[in-house]
């Protein structure tokens, strides 16, 4: 690899996830009932999404930030789709909406199929892995953010209100720290005080402008991947 950089590795955490499975609250919403007649499932076994609940989710606090499994789909399939994740140079984690922190194996691949990821996820907030028995491919590794940060190393956190950065100048620092770059992976609205409370740092890139998931991901994958010659 070119820039002398060696086998380095990068690792993501998508945080505050717009991941869980339906309330209880919900579970006799006429459109819950629906949905679970539809898939031959139980309203506590099914994933919240908005494209399906979201008449049942208009009571929810914080609704704007919930069922939106779709945004973790897409970033994982994105960032697993990259020279640097088949190497082995990236290491990836997300955040549920309850606060606990999954580690996906490295070279493990996300179902593209939406549904498919969707049962997939449901299975793993039911049960803390999957599969359930035998060698894990996504596992809990964390309960919370805090015991996540004191674990694994220092929490980058790329956020509108950071200091501008490039793509660059994030993926050099989190090498040179051993620090873990942290990506919202919700709709809109803030990081909670908690999250940004973890933070060692803050960073923001194209001068703060709300961009997706997927978009921000894709920039930082790219960097480190210019660093390491891969790219």
């Amino acid at each position: 690899m070119a820039g002398g950089w060696g086998r380095v590795g990068l690792s993501i955490v998508f945080l505050e996830s717009s991941l869980e499975l339906v309330p209880r609250d919900l579970w006799r919403h006429p459109q819950v009932v629906r949905s679970s007649e539809r898939y031959g499932i139980e309203p506590w076994e099914m994933v919240l999404d908005k494209s399906l609940h979201y008449n049942a989710m208009s009571g929810l606090s914080q609704k704007w930030k919930r069922g939106r499994p779709d945004i973790l789909h897409t970033s994982l399939l994105v960032v697993s789709d990259t020279p640097l994740y088949n190497e082995g140079l990236l290491r990836v984690y997300f955040q549920s909406y309850d606060g606990r922190i999954f580690s996906v194996r490295p070279g493990v691949r996300v179902p593209k199929h939406y549904e498919r990821f969707k049962g997939l996820m449901a299975q793993l907030l039911r049960v803390g892995r999957v599969p359930p028995s035998g060698s894990p491919l996504i596992e809990v590794c964390a309960q919370s953010l805090q015991e996540f940060v004191g674990r694994y190393g220092r929490l980058l956190l790329l956020d509108e209100g950071g200091e501008p950065s490039t793509p660059i100048e994030i993926a050099a620092k989190a090498i040179s720290s051993g620090g873990i770059v942290g990506i919202g992976a919700f709709p809109r609205g803030p990081f909670k005080r908690s999250t940004l409370r973890k933070a060692a740092s803050r960073h923001s890139i194209l001068g703060g402008r709300p961009l997706k998931t997927w978009g921000v991901a894709g920039r930082i994958v790219w960097a480190l991947e210019r660093l390491a010659g891969l790219s």
